[in-house]
């Protein structure tokens, strides 16, 4: 009986041991984990593209699908508002603050003020986004490893969408 429980014992640490190296495929990261509002889609669509043309893959993060979000959310707010481009930069300036070296390659940017970025690709209602812009310039677009996209819906009912690259080397 005394031996029966150290072979057991001994048995129950063998599968402790194996159940600790089990369920390590790297999912858990919650920087990669997609919400279901389309993010999905939107990120398989723009690396198909990009594939199309012989581009390398984007990588979704979370991190930077709440920068991006932000930015989408002080563009709605100052769009219409031709004499507020001081204040849409300053807040973009608020809201980039914490990426240090981090880049926006493609997407919203200091330089895209409310007026000027109506007649831009992004953002855009989600009806009539356009992925081709995204990789259009190839130099450009093969700067960015990580991908945000943000869903914002207006008063309206009209749903916008924001994509930005971002290069974090």
């Amino acid at each position: 009986m005394k031996r029966f429980k150290k072979v057991l014992a001994l048995v129950l640490a063998g599968v402790l041991a194996l159940a600790m190296l089990t369920a390590c495929d790297g999912t858990t990261d919650p920087d990669k984990i997609m919400p279901d509002d389309g993010t999905v889609e939107v990120v398989m669509t723009i690396n198909n593209t990009a594939a199309n043309k012989g581009l390398g893959q984007v990588e979704y993060s979370a991190k930077y699908s709440a920068v991006t979000k932000a930015l989408l959310e002080n563009w709605l707010e100052w769009r219409t508002n031709g004499n507020q481009n001081t204040k849409y930069r300053e807040e973009y300036e608020k809201i980039t603050a914490e990426l240090g070296n981090v880049k926006i390659v493609v997407g919203l940017t200091k330089d895209t003020t409310p007026l000027a970025a109506q007649a831009n690709y992004n953002p855009a209602r989600k009806a009539s986004f356009k992925y081709d812009s995204i990789v259009a310039d190839s130099s450009t677009y093969n700067l960015a490893e990580k991908v945000g996209v943000a869903f914002v819906t207006t008063s309206d009912g009209t749903v916008y969408q924001a994509v930005c690259l971002f290069d974090v080397r």
